[in-house]
């Protein structure tokens, strides 16, 4: 609530868990149609129980006992993730005949691409410069080194590893990979993650390694295997760059 306090009337923000979705690692479609699938359930269950406009008159939702005042405002905006999701949102919502129909959802075709607006990290790249100047640092003159979170296909993160071509990205991570580059040319990695920023869907595997530095690789995260089903070992299948 503190954070979304701004939005007129008032906005919140939170999110929902799949709990059934099939491995991705196997089936990436099957999983992205089901993640659909439960994102328009989500949407439904809230479109069920608000007040509807028609013909300017509020009409309440059938079989819902109501306890507070008529409120006909209702609408979402997709996050990190799922901005592509804001169309399948709208459709729903036309698919109710609700009364904000395609404005229901921010982003996709009819909004604000979060992404490729870069808005949130456009923001808050203003305080990292305010930071490092009171440091005696000019982040868009002078190289400096970055530790991050997040990979290159995020809004916040991926917009703002590209508002300087002086960071030098030493190390990141996100649910899939640990990226590592002890030393990089900070011309070099910006071009690379630009690359990586433009293509959908990307991942730190689709970096390319022969860029990194010695001693660098991207390193997959898997979990650990208790003792009872641990197998032989095996050769890592991580992608490293050996020291020249």
């Amino acid at each position: 609530m503190v954070k979304n306090t701004v939005i007129v009337p008032v906005g919140a923000k939170g999110g929902f868990v799949a709990k059934q979705l099939p491995d991705p690692s196997v089936d990436r479609d099957a999983w992205l149609a089901e993640g659909i699938a439960s994102y328009k359930m989500f949407i439904s269950a809230l479109l069920d129980i608000t007040d509807n406009l028609v013909a300017g008159e509020v009409v309440p939702p059938a079989d819902v006992v109501r306890h507070d005042e008529d409120d006909t405002y209702l609408v979402v905006a997709a996050d990190k993730g799922t901005a592509t999701f804001s169309d399948i949102a709208n459709g729903v919502a036309e698919s109710y005949n609700f009364w904000l129909g395609d404005a229901f959802a921010s982003g996709g075709s009819a909004g604000y691409d979060h992404k490729k607006m870069g808005i949130t990290a456009r923001g808050a790249w203003e305080s990292v410069k305010r930071h490092f100047r009171e440091l005696g640092v000019d982040t868009q003159s002078e190289d400096f080194t970055v530790v991050g979170v997040g990979d290159m296909s995020g809004d916040v993160f991926g917009n703002g590893m590209l508002l300087s071509e002086h960071i030098r990205l030493v190390a990141a991570f996100d649910h899939r990979h640990i990226f590592l580059d002890p030393t990089p040319d900070a011309a070099v990695s910006y071009a690379e993650r630009r690359r990586m920023f433009e293509l959908p869907r990307s991942s730190w595997a689709d970096y390319n390694t022969d860029l990194l530095s010695a001693g660098g690789g991207v390193f997959p995260v898997r979990p650990r295997r208790s003792p009872s089903t641990r197998t032989s070992a095996r050769p890592s299948a991580s992608r490293t760059r050996s020291p020249r």
